[in-house]
């Protein structure tokens, strides 16, 4: 679960009210001690969805089910649908909601370095962000394009709320080892106003509920 809250931290950077289309990703592991039975169950494969100033990310976790974050830009909701072992729920938070998840004291910082590198066609500039909390420090090295999106709607993680642009490429280190998620192909193409609906048989819970099914632990 833990894995699939922090890559899904970033799908609304990607909103743009000019881009329609699909972002297919590739996610790896690089360094990571897994075994094969917990490797078989990581994802692998994810997909971007985006139309105006609503962006949709999608998630399989293998045998333990799906996720799906939907953004509405315009609304400044997130709603997240999932599919966990036969469960069918899904929740919506504000923008508020979010930002109160923050840890007080946590002091976030974004640079953009004098890098870039060509990804899935775009030219991508490196940033990296930094997160200090306590004494403790995390960082965050991602490479995104201001040819597709803005900051504009990027509210569902704070820590990428400065990255001007969609994030193709970022590393991030899981507590376990090194999360990498790469994009692999951006494909331009109309996308249906059904696609950002929550499905049918899905039993709508609040974030408190959420919470107390995964032992607080979402």
């Amino acid at each position: 679960m833990m894995v699939a809250a922090i890559i899904m931290g970033f799908a609304s950077s990607a909103i743009s009210k000019d881009f329609s289309g699909v972002i297919t990703y590739k996610i790896s592991y690089p360094g990571m001690d897994i075994d094969a039975s917990m490797a078989a169950m990581m994802p692998k494969m994810a997909t971007l969805t985006i139309k105006e100033t609503k962006s949709k990310f999608e998630i399989s976790m293998g045998q333990m089910g799906t996720q799906i974050q939907i953004i509405d830009g315009e609304a400044k909701t997130v709603t997240s649908v999932m599919n966990m072992m036969g469960q069918k729920f899904y929740y919506v938070e504000t923008e508020e909601d979010i930002n109160e998840e923050i840890s007080e004291g946590e002091n976030v910082d974004f640079k953009i370095m004098d890098e870039t590198k060509e990804i899935a066609g775009y030219e991508c500039k490196k940033a990296i962000v930094t997160v200090k909390d306590a004494g403790d420090e995390m960082q965050f090295t991602v490479y995104f394009t201001e040819e597709i999106g803005s900051q504009a709607l990027n509210i569902d993680n704070p820590y990428f709320q400065d990255v001007p642009g969609a994030m193709l490429e970022f590393e991030i280190d899981t507590g376990a080892g090194t999360m990498k998620m790469e994009a692999i192909s951006v494909d331009k193409k109309k996308v249906a106003d059904s696609e950002f609906e929550v499905p049918e048989g899905y039993e709508e819970k609040t974030p408190e509920e959420i919470k107390a099914m995964f032992g607080g632990g979402m």
